[in-house]
């Protein structure tokens, strides 16, 4: 291997991600509580990227959730302003139940050895009680070897429960985010608002909502969803294209 060869591929090592987070969900849709924690957690933990993996078929949940190429086309107009946010549709791309484990070990194979893998996790899943506690997941022994995880506090629960949940896994390894508020919004919430023809605004970014409004998703016959003024739809049409032109041109 020449000299030019091995500057290339030093280079191309050292700039290839070492520590990504995992933040998979149905986003039906995504939020801004998504985006908040997800960014406060890559600034706290160092990550040099968070990839928002869309669910597909979870396996523990059967109805009531919109078509994945939906939810993963507005995870991806959630995204695009951050550089460090991506959306993953690894989960799209297989057949049968979405296990958290295939999707973590076909990201540990696509990274490579020296990548660590953070699993960002809300705390529902540590609750002894919660029928999919943390130990029940598949292959739950070989996920704690291959990542670590991240716990946001689920409304209602405290940073304090959380801690003591934890230690009853000693074989995985966990922190809590304490610094990461229980977010006052819910895709549920967000789902119903829409159904009665209730505002949304700064619950979601405009293009989350124009998409939402461009397939008329959420609602029980006939369009209820509230409308912008047209003026700052016209205006906040034009700003999002201008960005996504910019970020698309100087791949920022």
């Amino acid at each position: 291997m020449n000299l030019a060869k091995l500057k290339f591929w030093n280079w191309w090592k050292t700039s290839q991600p070492q520590r990504v987070g995992i933040y998979g969900g149905k986003f039906d849709p995504p939020h801004m509580g998504h985006l908040m924690c997800a960014e406060m957690t890559r600034e706290a933990f160092r990550l040099d990227k968070v990839l928002f993996v869309t669910s597909a078929n979870p396996p523990h949940k059967k109805t009531g959730v919109s078509d994945a190429r939906v939810r993963h086309e507005m995870v991806e107009a959630a995204l695009f302003r951050n550089c460090f946010f991506e959306a993953c549709d690894i989960e799209l791309k297989r057949d049968g139940p979405s296990y958290t484990l295939d999707t973590v070990r076909a990201l540990s194979k696509q990274y490579g050895p020296g990548t660590e893998l953070f699993l960002m996790l809300s705390s529902e899943y540590l609750e002894p009680t919660h029928s999919w506690h943390l130990r029940k997941w598949h292959d739950s022994a070989e996920l704690f070897r291959l990542t670590h995880f991240l716990i946001f506090a689920r409304p209602g629960h405290t940073t304090e429960q959380i801690e003591e949940w934890a230690k009853l896994i000693p074989e995985a390894r966990i922190e809590v985010l304490a610094f990461c508020p229980a977010p006052p919004v819910s895709s549920t919430m967000i789902r119903d608002r829409i159904g009665r023809g209730e505002s949304v605004w700064y619950m979601i970014l405009p293009e989350v909502w124009q998409l939402i409004r461009k397939r008329g998703l959420y609602t029980a016959g006939g369009d209820k969803t509230p409308r912008r003024c047209t003026t700052c739809q016209k205006y906040g049409n034009l700003l999002a294209g201008l960005l996504r032109s910019l970020r698309n041109r100087f791949s920022v």
